[in-house]
């Protein structure tokens, strides 16, 4: 019976050893992110990940499940995190005296050393607003603690309190290396994508512009979200991962803050969206490759099955080329297998940006063979609608002449209904750039569009010829979202995770945008022209 007894036993702890080991094994990316952001090199990473790794193989029998596994790691992690930062410390001491002078006398004076004067203004850019203000007013604009009192409205002794305080934080700043982060050199680029329920209101459309210019045009803004992606910073850490002094943080602090891109907690912020990281998407098209060569497969039969029964419709092509009537049905395919595989998904769309159902997630921007796709769809009050589908392979998307100028879309509808004369002076000069852009061409006094127009029976049509791939292309859909979602678990903070687990989808379309490259590289389609819009389409009610 003892010797049954061991070697159940014996069998339970290999067990439990080869999960562990599955375990850490696993959590290898996720420890050597956490130590990325913390470090000022690849290599330190590399040194420091390794040490926690070692002290989890150590300590693996002391665990027994995943839950406890976690919690263990993350203690682990931080304490060593904490011993190696205490290690490469560096002091370099200043005399900073802890009185505050009874004269007003210029900082700097206080200083004998040029390399104190360049410690001291580092310094002097890492404080908060409250002890810069009032440091400041003192010894920089002479002001007596009385005056500065009135001004700012508040004691003359928490005026001298504040002083005192700042004094001790830049002596204990002055005597410590500080190195910039990589961001500080190398800044990343983002754009924030977004995403709304079809029914949408006029107002969720106008709280996503806002937060695209907050985002999209700041570079300082991109890189707040990520030095804070993958840990929690104080205005002063993030101001030396982005090498920018915290006076010129604040404002965008305070803006990504407000809308919920950053939650702030006990002086720390946090990036509180998904962001899909270049290592993300390295490794996610690496696994999904099979899929999008399927969809390249897919796409490429319909072209050679049914382009003839697509002309035989007989609405207008705007220009007789086979070629250029390819990218309109990889467009409407692409369009109509992404609507159709988005309303499968029931998605719950958050309210905690906006008040509004609205999904915003960060793509980090950077060369790759892949490409990406941009939808827009915009309507009259009659129904009418234009689709722009942007292929980055083919350049700028349509959509980015057009998206805030409606005016340029009704006058693309009134040219689809016929109308050649009698528009006013700022149409007709609109219209002659069309004419330049190649949007727009004449036939003696007639303008005529140079992109498909169909009547909403037309449109119908092509999409029953179209609905065998549809449904194939939404199967793949499916599975590449599959394969992206366990991808990006281990890219993302753990506090993201559950919202990793449900926004893959907004990302369909990257598995159509790398089958549509492998096309033109093969041929299939070829690269559209200057000033050819092969990407466009309206649509209208009644003709």
């Amino acid at each position: 019976m003892a010797c049954v007894t061991f070697v159940l036993q014996t069998s339970i702890c290999a067990l439990i050893g080869e999960t562990v080991n599955e375990l850490i094994s696993s959590a290898a990316k996720t420890i050597f992110l956490y130590c990325r952001a913390r470090t000022n090199s690849k290599e330190e990473a590399e040194d420091l990940s390794q040490d926690i790794l070692f002290k989890l193989m150590r300590a693996k029998g002391s665990f027994i499940n995943e839950k406890s596994f976690y919690g263990f790691m993350w203690a682990v992690a931080g304490n060593v995190y904490k011993n190696w930062y205490k290690k490469c410390k560096r002091h370099i001491e200043c005399e900073l005296d802890d009185h505050i002078p009874d004269g007003n006398a210029s900082f700097t004076e206080l200083f004998e050393q040029e390399e104190d004067i360049s410690r001291l203004y580092r310094e002097l850019g890492l404080l908060t607003e409250q002890y810069r203000r009032v440091t400041i007013l003192y010894y920089f604009e002479a002001k007596k603690v009385s005056d500065i009192s009135k001004s700012l409205g508040i004691s003359e002794s928490m005026v001298k309190f504040l002083l005192f305080k700042t004094r001790k934080i830049l002596k204990e700043g002055m005597n410590m290396e500080k190195a910039r982060g990589d961001l500080s050199f190398s800044p990343g680029r983002m754009w924030l994508g977004s995403n709304r329920p079809k029914d949408g209101s006029k107002k969720t459309d106008e709280l996503i512009h806002e937060y695209w210019d907050l985002v999209n045009k700041n570079l300082i803004a991109q890189n707040i979200l990520f030095a804070c992606y993958n840990d929690r910073c104080s205005a002063e850490d993030i101001s030396l991962q982005i090498g920018v002094a915290v006076p010129y943080l604040e404002m965008f602090l305070e803006q990504l803050h407000e809308k919920n891109l950053l939650v702030y907690e006990k002086g720390k912020y946090e990036t509180n969206i998904v962001i899909f990281t270049r290592e993300y998407y390295e490794e996610s098209d690496a696994k999904t490759l099979p899929v999008q060569r399927e969809v390249a497969g897919i796409i490429e039969n319909l072209l050679i099955g049914r382009l003839g029964d697509i002309k035989n419709i007989g609405f207008h092509m705007g220009k007789p080329d086979d070629d250029f009537l390819k990218w309109h049905i990889v467009h409407m395919l692409s369009w109509e297998s992404g609507r159709r595989f988005g309303e499968s998904l029931n998605y719950a769309y958050p309210t905690k940006y906006t008040g509004e159902e609205a999904l915003f997630f960060g793509t980090e921007q950077y060369e790759n063979d892949r490409g990406g796709i941009a939808n827009c769809l915009r309507l009259n009050d009659s129904g009418d609608y234009i689709m722009f589908t942007g292929f980055s392979i083919n350049g700028r998307a349509e959509q980015y002449y057009f998206d805030l100028y409606p005016n340029r879309v009704n006058i693309l509808f009134d040219i689809a209904k016929g109308k050649s004369g009698g528009f006013g002076e700022n149409d007709s000069a609109e219209i002659a750039e069309f004419i330049k852009l190649g949007y727009v061409s004449k036939d003696g006094d007639k303008l005529i569009l140079n992109f498909p127009v169909m009547t909403e029976g037309q449109y119908e049509e092509i999409k029953n010829l179209l609905e065998d791939a549809i449904l194939a292309l939404i199967k793949k859909k499916h599975e590449f979202v599959e394969i992206s979602t366990d991808v990006l678990q281990q890219h993302v903070p753990p506090f993201m995770k559950k919202e990793a687990e449900c926004i893959c989808w907004v990302n369909e379309r990257t598995s159509t945008a790398a089958s549509v490259k492998m096309l033109v590289d093969s041929g299939v389609l070829r690269r559209k022209e200057e000033n050819e819009h092969p990407t466009m389409f309206v649509v209208l009610t009644q003709r």
